[in-house]
């Protein structure tokens, strides 16, 4: 072959390495037509500075793209260049038969770390792309490592044929499809969710005891996440066609802003935990509003902390705990978590951990309430009480107090403490639930889901449009601006009232803590007990939590 041939061999050689690069960007990043400037900027930086690859063939494919960059990008809108699957693997195949195996696979590590590197490059877009923010796109990654990974077919075997070709192929499915998932997102690139509502992606569920279970969610677009430890979020869960909200502490910590958890125990008559433990998998996506509440210790820093929590109430302690190590706080920290036996510690591995961690500086404290026969347990057993407050945290009233747990273990706590004398300035507490026994009646003729694990409680069995009420009609609801008048008992829930007539009042945690259910009385008197939501103004220009609030007489409501 003489050298004119040979020039003209490897310009042509050149051209369609080119064309294979080109081919692989844009079947990863434009796998759904939704390109964006962004992509193009960093892949045109990959093409222009070399420095990130020594792989011959890459370097001349890149610089011959450079210069007919144009050309290939009109070919491809034009529809003459087909960038598919296809189209990649025929042309490694080549590849493969004209270098040999050792130098394709030079090159196919080569594509595959460009691959690498335009999914989680540093723009905003490579982010986005990288937590599978589009599900196309990830199975179109997916593949095409999974292509470079293996060895490529013969010429033969990829050339296509009218009986082999399928015009739909099967989608590759995309669960689980990116192990990295948050591990991606970079920071100082990828925004900040600071508050508001946000769309997430269960990435995780992981069983905690046999009752309980942490979801781990992730941003879709990717999102950092900020918030202070010990604050709680609101979900928006499609339960049987309606859309329910619930609140649920953050169990992880805002040192780790790649994911956020909520770990949710399992109730009998928990109409929304039970949905949560029999649906919501790894892929299932829904929205989430926050964050909210002030039980936080960021807020409140001492030199000595004591946290309370009672069973599931571990949970923004735990997030409080993680962020405290995370952080190298120097604090005195004393963790008494009460359980009911030892099977019910949450998190019993990592506050091991933390107390092996923190060393001194953590003294933790698991006390079931009983132990089984024969169970190996070596700790304290009992009740929370003033010998057991003694024994753990004998200078209490110099520490600042965290207590979370079921309503009557926190008035305990909460008791025993005034009657030591403790200054109730430091005393915090945190519960949701507390105000309600049961879920409320859905209105009729629907029925409960089939995935309640209780069956619904008679008194609450929807057998008509207006069922009756237990308590006699004492008080009167006007809903102004949806023109309804319903009657209520005097020590009804306004809540209830409203969902027992079918009337849409927005609200998550139903104990007066988290604010969702806020609606303004234009006239007539609302008490309230126990809210923590609300200020003074705020209830002074005629706000009220409609789930712990109850009318006294007739109450005109804004809605």
């Amino acid at each position: 072959m003489d050298t004119l041939t040979e020039n003209i061999a490897d310009e042509a050689q050149g051209l369609d390495l080119a064309v294979l690069v080109f081919l692989v960007f844009i079947y990863v990043s434009d796998s759904e037509k939704d390109i964006t400037p962004q992509e193009v900027q960093r892949f045109q930086t990959l093409m222009n500075d070399l420095h990130w690859t020594d792989n011959e063939d890459m370097c001349r494919a890149l610089t011959t793209l450079r210069f007919n960059y144009t050309a290939t990008w009109a070919d491809y809108e034009a529809g003459t260049l087909v960038a598919d699957s296809d189209a990649i693997a025929r042309q490694l195949a080549r590849f493969e038969q004209e270098f040999g195996s050792e130098r394709a696979n030079a090159l196919k590590a080569a594509l595959a770390d460009l691959v690498q590197r335009v999914s989680r490059g540093p723009s905003r877009a490579g982010v986005r792309f990288a937590l599978g923010e589009s599900r196309g796109r990830a199975s179109a990654r997916q593949e095409l490592e999974t292509l470079l990974a293996h060895p490529t077919p013969t010429l033969a075997a990829t050339e296509p044929r009218d009986a082999d070709i399928d015009p739909k192929p099967e989608p590759i499915s995309t669960a689980g499809a990116d192990p990295w998932t948050g591990a991606r997102v970079a920071i100082g690139e990828a925004p900040v969710w600071q508050g508001g509502r946000i769309k997430v992606r269960c990435i995780a569920a992981i069983d905690e005891t046999r009752d309980t279970r942490t979801f781990t969610l992730a941003a879709d677009p990717p999102r950092l996440f900020s918030y202070k430890p010990g604050q709680f979020v609101t979900l928006e869960l499609p339960v049987d066609g309606r859309t329910l909200r619930r609140s649920y502490t953050i169990s992880s910590s805002p040192s780790r802003p790649y994911t956020l958890s909520i770990t949710v125990k399992r109730v009998a008559k928990g109409w929304v935990s039970n949905w949560l433990h029999d649906t919501m998998a790894p892929g299932f996506e829904l929205d989430l509003i926050g964050p909210h509440g002030h039980f936080t210790c960021v807020d409140r820093p001492a030199a000595k902390l004591l946290f309370v929590a009672g069973g599931s109430g571990i949970t923004p302690a735990m997030s409080m705990l993680r962020w405290l190590a995370d952080t190298g706080c120097a604090a005195d920290i004393v963790l008494i978590n009460n359980v009911r036996t030892p099977d019910d510690v949450i998190f019993g591995q990592e506050l091991q951990h933390l107390s092996s961690r923190l060393g001194a500086a953590f003294r933790l404290a698991i006390v079931p309430a009983r132990v089984s026969p024969g169970q190996s347990w070596n700790g304290p057993t009992g009740h929370f009480s003033e010998a057991l407050l003694r024994l753990l945290a004998p200078d209490v009233l110099e520490r600042e107090v965290f207590v979370c747990g079921p309503g009557g273990y926190m008035a305990m706590v909460k008791t025993l403490l005034q009657a030591r004398g403790f200054p109730m300035a430091r005393y915090h507490e945190e519960s949701f639930g507390g105000a309600l026994a049961s879920a409320p009646a859905l209105p009729a003729p629907q029925a409960l889901p089939v995935v309640q694990v209780a069956p619904a409680p008679k008194t609450t069995a929807v057998a008509a449009p207006a069922p009756a009420i237990t308590t006699p009609a004492e008080a009167r609801l006007v809903f102004r601006n949806s023109d309804r008048t319903i009657d209520c008992g005097s020590d009804e829930f306004i809540l209830d009232a409203a969902d027992r007539h079918a009337i849409p009042v927005q609200s998550s945690c139903r104990s007066g803590v988290c604010g969702t259910c806020r609606m303004r009385k234009l006239s007539g008197s609302v008490s309230m007990d126990g809210q923590t939501a609300l200020s003074d103004p705020e209830i002074a220009d005629g706000y009220f939590l409609a789930c712990i609030g109850q009318a006294q007489g007739t109450v005109i409501i804004d809605a």
